[in-house]
């Protein structure tokens, strides 16, 4: 029994050193980080110093999953990033009595676009975005192409006591002509505590 302690305790501190050296040489050939882009090597600087940090979203033991899926297509003709209702999807979830909980949002779904700029999606909480979304100018684009994809983002938030409505919304970056399709689509609510 102490021959099979010693044995995994030496694995153990072999693949901590493997780790270590092979973070490092990750570290060394990622590069510089590019403008709006956090490597976890300089997460805890780039937080500290610029706007586009890195936000924690984390939550503890799974409460439930809440579920919505439509195989029915939905075809938009271009907004110029005015957001558009996905008919369907939305839930609303309830809070907990005291608290916070935390929500893992994740919409999927085949997509089509037509146009010169892209399709983007946001997911909003009692009307107001869900991290990540386009607080910098830049939207959450989902497709530009006009090739069916599959696609799928994934969205975190925080909610207090009460009803709390989730909608996922669509738009374009505007342009004559453009379109965007939703098509088996899924919409789907963890909540942790």
């Amino acid at each position: 029994m102490k021959t099979n302690r010693i044995s995994v305790a030496a694995g153990l501190a072999a693949l901590a050193i493997f780790g270590v050296a092979a973070g490092t040489g990750m570290a060394s050939a990622s590069g510089p980080v590019s403008a709006g882009k956090v490597s976890p090597q300089s997460a805890t600087a780039e937080s500290s110093t610029t706007s586009s940090s890195v936000v924690a979203c984390n939550g503890g033991r799974n409460l439930g999953l809440q579920t919505r899926m439509s195989a029915v297509p939905f075809t938009f003709a271009g907004t110029s990033n005015a957001l558009v209702q996905i008919p369907g999807a939305g839930l609303t979830v309830r809070g907990p009595a005291r608290g916070t909980d935390t929500l893992l949002i994740t919409y999927s779904a085949e997509t089509y676009y037509t146009g010169s700029g892209w399709m983007g999606i946001q997911v909003l909480k009692d009307g107001v975005p869900v991290q990540p979304y386009a607080n910098n100018g830049s939207p959450y684009a989902i497709n530009s192409s006009a090739t069916y994809q599959g696609n799928s983002a994934q969205f975190c938030t925080k909610i207090g006591s009460g009803l709390h409505k989730i909608r996922v919304k669509a738009y374009t970056t505007g342009g004559a002509g453009e379109a965007g399709w939703f098509d088996d689509w899924t919409l789907s609510v963890l909540r942790f505590d």
